[in-house]
């Protein structure tokens, strides 16, 4: 009788606002003011608008890679070209991420840089590859598991 008295008080709580032994995450960390979220907004909107093109670019030259090596006899010197153009994309969108990094902490408390940069440097970014989908179902074409998805 307890048990079901226990188990439907426990399930009126809606999961979104439990974490790690009942805690809500996002109250555990340093709240950003009104101004210091609109500053960010601008940066990450400026950031994707600078990435837009570039990301277009780089699935340009990834569909441009397949064809080069799917013909009968790939021209190496072909494929290699077509790797460097996509790398030196990379590159540039490598930069472009750190300077965001950069510019967002200087809006930052000293206490909120250190929950920022904890939550950079734990893998909380937003990674996709091997997530589930919202049903619990794991992609099968992403993942470190599929061993035809060399990244």
């Amino acid at each position: 009788m307890a048990f079901v008295a226990i188990s439907s008080i426990a399930q009126n709580r809606p999961l979104q606002e439990r974490g790690f032994m009942g805690a809500h995450p996002a109250m555990l960390e340093p709240q950003i003011t009104v101004e210091q979220q609109e500053a960010i907004s601008k940066l990450r909107f400026e950031l994707n608008k600078e990435l837009l093109p570039i990301n277009n670019e780089l699935a340009e030259k990834r569909v441009q890679l397949r064809s080069l090596k799917q013909v009968e006899k790939p021209k190496m010197k072909a494929v290699n070209s077509k790797i460097d153009e996509i790398t030196d994309l990379h590159n540039k969108k490598m930069k472009l991420v750190a300077n965001f990094h950069v510019e967002v902490r200087k809006h930052l408390t000293e206490e909120q840089r250190l929950a920022y940069d904890l939550r950079m440097s734990s893998g909380r970014r937003g990674n996709k590859r091997g997530s589930m989908n919202s049903r619990g179902i794991r992609n099968p074409r992403e993942g470190m598991n599929n061993r035809w998805n060399v990244r």
